[in-house]
């Protein structure tokens, strides 16, 4: 299903046709797809949020384990079953809404905000070549068309990609696979050749269509469908097909790009910010301190790039609008008590620490070999109290410490050693 042709552009008009603007009608339809996919905005948050909670007593399971990596993998998927919590479930709403939002991108990027080429190639052979002329009939891709009427349509080039001799000559022209095209419709013809526009003495197209191909190579001829609204004016934007970069953009006219620009910057940092606010640094790993940087950079290096990618102003204002409206929806995820965790076995959630286990070792070998042990108390129970022990008011008798480490200390045997005299 193409979703842009099928489903955006259609919407679009819908709004334009109410609110008599298509600038109002790129914000109306910015906001409606952002709602649409709020559950998936919102559920991709919410993990992240609590993958964030979750982080410092990951620290003291992998703490504790480490020295025991099945138990701790075991601990580790324990603890997320507990929190009913996934490492991947921010990723599967993010990747379900990616289409929907290409698709709103593709809106703004071409008719009726911006004029579109369709490329068909062209061979030119020598006549020792000739036995592979050949001529496809329509061009491999297509543009959608708004009339002034508002009619939608999707066009096609013929013929489409050729190989032919050298001085031969075609006839390009256009037709609608869907949808219908005015009569007074006109693409724009170009011809190129390596990459620039060819000369007369490479070739020459009409804006009839009718192409003619002196030298051998290869030629693209692009039939350019027009934007409608690309001059429309909104607001403090005086164009929303314009395209610039580089010292264009220091332009007085060029000042509203320039604008949107920095808004789209600010208005995504203003979201990254949000979403790593509870972020500890202390508790992150260096996996996520390399992620939480990226985010902070993002911003300024994409807001960087656009000033030398050609993009219509049209999809400036979807870009700083959806950031806007997504800013709002992780401020209000974000700000929502996220439910209370349950903390690993044998941690104590208050104070949050934890002995490390270490891997078993034989007699001599373990880490604690060579050491005495510090004095400890052993209550038992016994019938009646022993000689050399005493009994306090409970009835618990307590011994000292054990003559050696590791010594068994027997409350029915064990007498204690009468002194000298």
């Amino acid at each position: 299903m193409d979703i842009t042709y099928q489903l955006m552009i259609p919407a679009l008009q819908k709004l334009v046709e109410f609110t008599h603007s298509y600038g109002l009608s790129i914000i109306l339809l910015t906001v409606a797809v952002r709602i649409i996919v709020w559950p998936l905005v919102s559920a991709s948050t919410k993990s992240m949020q609590k993958m964030q909670l979750l982080q410092p007593r990951m620290k003291l399971i992998q703490e504790r384990y480490k020295g025991d990596p099945e138990m701790l993998q075991k601990k580790v998927m324990e603890f997320y079953a507990k929190n009913k919590a996934n490492p991947l479930g921010g990723c599967l709403p993010m990747l379900v809404q990616l289409p929907i939002l290409f698709a709103l991108f593709g809106t703004f990027n071409g008719p009726p905000f911006g004029d579109k080429p369709i490329d068909v190639k062209v061979t030119v052979v020598e006549a020792k070549d000739a036995s592979k002329v050949h001529r496809a009939e329509t061009s491999g891709n297509n543009s959608p068309y708004v009339s002034p009427e508002g009619v939608l349509s999707k066009v096609i080039v013929f013929p489409g990609e050729s190989t032919v001799l050298v001085g031969d000559s075609i006839d390009f022209g256009t037709r609608a696979t869907e949808g219908k095209l005015p009569e007074d419709f006109k693409p724009l013809w170009v011809m190129k050749f390596g990459g620039n526009f060819a000369t007369p003495t490479q070739g020459v197209i009409d804006q009839t269509g009718h192409a003619v191909f002196a030298v051998p190579g290869e030629f693209h001829v692009e039939g350019v469908v027009h934007g409608i609204a690309k001059r429309d004016s909104f607001l403090f934007i005086n164009s929303l097909g314009k395209t610039a970069t580089g010292l264009d953009l220091l332009k007085p006219q060029n000042f509203d790009l320039v604008f949107l620009i920095i808004a789209f910057g600010a208005s995504m940092f203003l979201s990254s910010k949000l979403t790593m606010a509870k972020q500890n640094p202390e508790d992150m790993d260096e996996s996520q301190r390399v992620t939480q940087d990226t985010m902070k950079y993002m911003p300024i290096a994409m807001s960087v790039s656009f000033f030398f990618i050609p993009l219509p102003t049209g999809v400036y204002l979807y870009m700083v609008v959806s950031n806007l409206f997504q800013t709002a929806q992780t401020w209000l995820v974000m700000r929502t008590p996220p439910e209370p965790l349950i903390d690993p076995d044998g941690f104590d959630s208050a104070a949050m620490t934890a002995s490390p286990i270490t891997p078993k070792s034989g007699p001599g070998n373990g880490p604690n070999s060579g050491k005495k042990e510090a004095p400890r108390t052993i209550d038992v129970t016994p019938s009646e109290p022993k000689n050399g022990s005493s009994k306090d008011e409970g009835g618990t008798i307590k011994f000292g410490q054990a003559d050696k480490v590791g010594e068994t200390i027997d409350a029915g045997k064990s007498k204690k050693k009468k002194k000298k005299q």
